[in-house]
């Protein structure tokens, strides 16, 4: 049974790997110390997680001029045309389209960074990324076009061998950050509701929805990871590489 530190670097990693680096690591700690062995460790697990970590941070800030633009465009532009004269159908799926679109925005940065632009996985989120916001902007006819499109491009994605892996981790990832942010936010309203103490309820005030909206957004990245290894990255041996980082 292995020990934390190598169970450790078998969540990063496979556990074949995992066992080999964490081996490697253990004989030569025997002539050059514990100290030396730790050091080693650390920039083993810097190695391996260098990429989730500046993707989620990527992600995060994406994210966070997304929604605050959205939220300018809403302050600076008529609500009658989005409402009035706006297709009936887009404007009563608005709450819907923000469950879609807040994580898209952060899942297409962070699969960016993390597979680069060339993953067939990241060109259909950014696909589906641009199709959605626009829809949600509810621009006459725009809108409308564009949500045909991103339906039209998911139908033809489900039938084509190519693209039916990166539309079921795009499915699988949406799900779970659907999931994620109406779980993290359920739980967040039960607790803003009950402040224990005066002294606490200013900070569970400003700053727990912040800490929650971004609890979920951990989760999300998470998902999308693990979800991107299991369909995306499978050898024909059936081993996937590194889930997070790239260790030469």
């Amino acid at each position: 049974m292995p020990n934390l530190s190598e169970a450790l670097l078998a969540r990063l990693t496979d556990p074949t790997r995992a066992a080999a680096i964490y081996g490697d690591l253990t004989e030569l700690a025997q002539a050059r110390g514990r100290l030396w062995f730790w050091f080693a460790y650390a920039r083993t697990l810097f190695a391996l997680t260098w990429r989730f970590m500046l993707a989620l941070v990527a992600a995060t800030v994406v994210a966070q001029i997304c929604g605050n633009s959205f939220h300018l465009y809403l302050t600076h532009t008529s609500a009658a045309w989005r409402t009035t004269n706006g297709p009936f159908l887009l404007n009563s799926m608005g709450p819907l389209l923000a469950y879609i679109t807040h994580p898209l925005w952060f899942v297409l940065p962070f699969a960016a960074v993390m597979y680069g632009t060339r993953d067939r996985f990241v060109q259909l989120t950014f696909a589906v990324t641009v199709g959605a916001t626009v829809a949600f902007l509810f621009v006459p006819f725009a809108s409308l076009a564009c949500s045909i499109a991103t339906l039209a491009i998911a139908v033809s994605a489900l039938f084509s061998s190519t693209w039916r892996r990166p539309l079921t981790a795009l499915l699988l990832t949406g799900a779970a950050g659907f999931l994620a942010i109406a779980a993290v936010n359920a739980i967040g309203a039960t607790l803003l509701s009950h402040h224990p103490d005066w002294r606490t309820s200013h900070f569970f005030t400003h700053y727990g929805a912040m800490m929650i909206f971004r609890s979920s957004l951990l989760l999300l990245a998470f998902a999308c990871a693990r979800v991107h290894s299991m369909l995306m990255e499978r050898s024909p041996s059936g081993r996937t590489p590194a889930r997070f980082g790239h260790l030469d």
